[in-house]
């Protein structure tokens, strides 16, 4: 029979090993498509929380073809602009997972 320690040991092991896999990505960090939208009021300052519509992309996959991007109206993402300008409406940006929160870059 094994004993229960070394099954105790056996299993911290195995979730710190786990833990220190989830901690980061080695692909680097979740990203996501998405399109700036006017929620309620549109932030006038860069530094602040963006509302937001995840787009996917469809087309053709042949060099020089275009894309047709549609939003996801039923889902609403806060995006964070780590940026120096304020987003158009309807801007495209790319955002990053990070500590729970989604962040973009949008400098002018």
């Amino acid at each position: 029979m094994i004993d229960a320690r070394v099954l105790r040991d056996r299993q911290e092991a195995a979730l710190g090993a786990t833990d220190r896999l989830t901690s980061f990505a080695e692909e680097g960090s979740a990203a996501i498509l998405v399109q700036t939208k006017a929620d309620a009021s549109y932030p006038t300052v860069a530094g602040a929380f963006y509302a937001c519509s995840s787009l996917s992309v469809d087309g053709p996959e042949t060099e020089g073809a275009s894309a047709a991007f549609q939003a996801d109206s039923s889902r609403l993402v806060y995006v964070y602009n780590l940026g120096t300008a304020v987003p158009p409406v309807g801007a495209r940006l790319v955002a990053h997972s990070c500590g729970g929160r989604w962040l973009v870059r949008y400098d002018a």
